[in-house]
């Protein structure tokens, strides 16, 4: 199995662990504007739903140019504010479905009130230290990991596979189980 996948991933340096030593660390580092994650989300969230019990799942997104931070900006606020699991979705449909850019803190605003979430309250998390300070995190875990295409996902913080390398929405259940076992298997050499 190992051989029909060996262009779908490459391996690293342990970089770090799960703080869940029962579960696998995945890590999807990804950018709303990218239309490889945006194609590839619904398989994604669908996988991650199905492993929930073996992994720990963190959803980075990646900052490989100054342009992207807004919508870092914008991911870490919607986190902060307990309103990610309802519209991370909703975010990658107004870039690529509606046509909106949402890179603007005005466009943001807008948005974020038009999907019911308080304006003095998303304007507050928005320039708040918390998000900025994630934001940066990003970046350095962007840089640490060595993403340079979005999406990529980290396993186990040893094994990294991107949209391209994987191919096919029909090999990401397949690449990313074969990863999991992969990492569980190595842990003991840790």
């Amino acid at each position: 199995m190992i051989r029909q996948f060996a262009a779908a991933f490459c391996a690293l340096v342990l970089l770090a662990g799960s703080a869940h030593s029962d579960l696998v660390e995945v890590i999807e580092f990804f950018f709303y504007g990218c239309n490889a994650c945006y194609l590839l989300y619904p398989a994604m969230q669908k996988w991650v739903e199905q492993r929930a019990s073996l992994i720990d799942f963190k959803r980075i997104p990646a900052l490989r140019r100054s342009a992207w931070k807004p919508l870092s900006h914008l991911f870490y606020t919607l986190q902060s504010m307990g309103a990610l699991p309802r519209l991370h979705g909703r975010v990658y449909q107004a870039i690529h479905e509606q046509g909106l850019r949402l890179l603007s803190r005005n466009d943001q605003i807008d948005w974020a009130v038009a999907h019911g979430l308080d304006k003095a309250q998303f304007e507050a998390t928005l320039d708040s230290d918390e998000t900025l300070i994630a934001t940066q995190l990003a970046r350095d875990a962007t840089v640490a990991y060595g993403v340079r295409f979005t999406p990529t996902i980290v396993v186990g913080g040893r094994f990294l596979t991107t949209g391209e390398m994987i191919n096919r929405e029909s090999r990401l259940s397949r690449v990313l189980d074969q990863l999991i076992e992969m990492s569980l298997a190595t842990r003991g050499s840790e």
